[in-house]
Order: structure tokens, then sequence, then C-alpha cells
């Protein structure tokens, strides 16, 4: 699990998305700006999970595969688009970011 000082708030969110630039994979995408520390938020949508717990399900399996993989000195919001979580896949989104 990503610890709570390395997750985004929801301003800063909001700040990544209207300001960030983006890349995306076939089952994730991701808005990104540049930061002093390294930060990420998940956003699973009720189009790929219909229920909350699915949901949260989906975004804590994200948040433990981010442990490991999250980019150096960027704030990211990951998009799922899919309801599977590939840390692999995880891994080379992050390598593009920097």
């Amino acid at each position: 699990m990503l610890s709570k000082r390395s997750r985004l708030t929801a301003a800063e969110v909001r700040s990544v998305i209207k300001n960030g630039r983006s890349l995306r994979s076939p089952t994730l995408s991701a808005k990104y700006v540049a930061g002093s520390t390294s930060k990420a938020a998940v956003v699973v949508s009720t189009k790929v999970a219909k229920k909350a717990v699915e949901r949260n399900r989906l975004r804590r399996a994200a948040y433990q595969a981010l442990a490991t993989a999250l980019p150096p000195n960027a704030h990211v919001v990951f998009f799922l688009h899919k309801p599977l979580v590939d840390p692999a896949e995880f891994a080379t989104l992050c390598s593009k970011l920097s």
C-alpha cells in the first residue's frame, strides 16, 4: 500500500487533471506533472466497476503495485479502464514518465 504521504490530495488531483500531460496504455492511462516529491492517486470509474467494494479493491491493488514503481519527482493520477491491475503495466507506464 502506498503511504498517506505519497498519495495526492483531492485539490492536487484536480490540479494534475487540469494541467497535466497524458500517457495511455491498453488498460490504464495517466496524467502527470513535475513535482518536488513523488505522489500518486488512482481513479476507478463506475463504468469499470459498479460496486464501491470492487472499485476500492481495484484501487488498493493499484496502490500496492505503485509502491515499488512510483516515478521520482512527479505527481501522477492513474485511471483504470478495465477491472484488472497489472503491476508490470504500472511499471512500464511509470518508466515512460521520466
